[in-house]
């Protein structure tokens, strides 16, 4: 507890405490820096799709950011990390 009362370790919790924030930050999209990669094609699509859907246009950076918060989510089930690693591999696998 000693270390965060020094500079240093004010510094450190401070970075820590900011990477758990909600919102995407000021110039950064979500998924950005996140390894989150979306086929440039199929978000065009989706965003056609939705914003016929919804009456309404939906942009392409909308879409991203609903794709990213989808990956993202918790599991709902409870099951042992292999079962449900396995699980996901048996259903996604090209």
């Amino acid at each position: 507890m000693a270390y965060y009362r020094t500079a240093e370790g004010k510094e450190k919790k401070k970075l820590q405490n900011g990477k758990r924030g909600r919102g995407a930050g000021p110039g950064r999209q979500p998924g950005e820096g996140q390894g989150m990669h979306f086929d440039a094609d199929i978000v065009r699509y989706l965003a056609m799709v939705v914003s016929r859907i919804e009456r309404r246009r939906v942009s392409e950076w909308e879409i991203r950011k609903m794709l990213a918060r989808a990956v993202r989510q918790h599991r709902m089930a409870r099951r042992r990390r292999i079962d449900y690693v396995l699980h996901y591999l048996t259903n996604n696998s090209s």
